[in-house]
Parts: C-alpha cells; sequence; structure tokens
C-alpha cells in the first residue's frame, strides 16, 4: 500500500462520510443503533463539515513528494483513526452504541495502522 493510494482510499470514505452525515445521518444513527433527533442531527452536520475538511486534505496530499508533508498528515490522521477506533470500542462496552461500531472501528484501526507505518517511514 501507498501513501498515494491510502490516501486516495481515506478521501472516498471521508467524502461519503460528508454526504451521509449531512444528507442521510438516519443511516448512521441505523448501523451505530443510536436515536436520531434535532440534538444528534445538528452534531452529524457539524461532524460531515469535519469530513469535508479531511476529504480535502487526504485529496490534495494523496501525490505529495515531501516527506515532512507525508509525516505530519500520517500522524495526524493516525491520531484521528485511533482516537475515533478506541472511543468506538468505549462507546460499545458502556452500552452508547450498537455492535455497529464494530465496523467503523475495524476500518479506523486498519487506516490507523497505515498511517503509523508512513509515519515510521
Amino acid at each position: 500500500m501507498t501513501f498515494e493510494v491510502l490516501n486516495r482510499i481515506a478521501f472516498i470514505i471521508f467524502a461519503a462520510l460528508f454526504v451521509v452525515l449531512l444528507f442521510f445521518p438516519s443511516l448512521i444513527y441505523w448501523l451505530f443503533a443510536i436515536e436520531g433527533g434535532p440534538s444528534v442531527d445538528f452534531i452529524a452536520r457539524r461532524a460531515a463539515m469535519l469530513f469535508a475538511g479531511l476529504s480535502v486534505l487526504a485529496l490534495i496530499t494523496a501525490e505529495t513528494e515531501s516527506d515532512e508533508v507525508r509525516q505530519v498528515v500520517s500522524l495526524s490522521f493516525a491520531v484521528i483513526m485511533a482516537a475515533l477506533a478506541i472511543l468506538g470500542l468505549f462507546e460499545l462496552v458502556r452500552g452508547a452504541a450498537g455492535i455497529g461500531i464494530l465496523l467503523a472501528v475495524a476500518v479506523e484501526s486498519v487506516f490507523a495502522f497505515y498511517y503509523l507505518r508512513f509515519w515510521r517511514d
């Protein structure tokens, strides 16, 4: 797996999450077995904007030849993905999220692993 391929995959997933969280948040609520509502919709729309920014960052830096840029992006994305995976497991254990969160945890863990590898190299 190359940095470019990983970033392009991240772009696709981040962009998809942007669209889903902005326009179809009930899909995420269903997957994670959480209740929707105006407050949750508000947070979903705000999270969508974060994923919009992450998708742009992943796409724009995919072809960078700068080792420094790769290092910064790799460490940042690794921290984000590892933190989301840990948080997902915590929320599952405390009963705030359903078993569907494990799909997100698995994907986030894979991303964290690969981005950590690029950061170390």
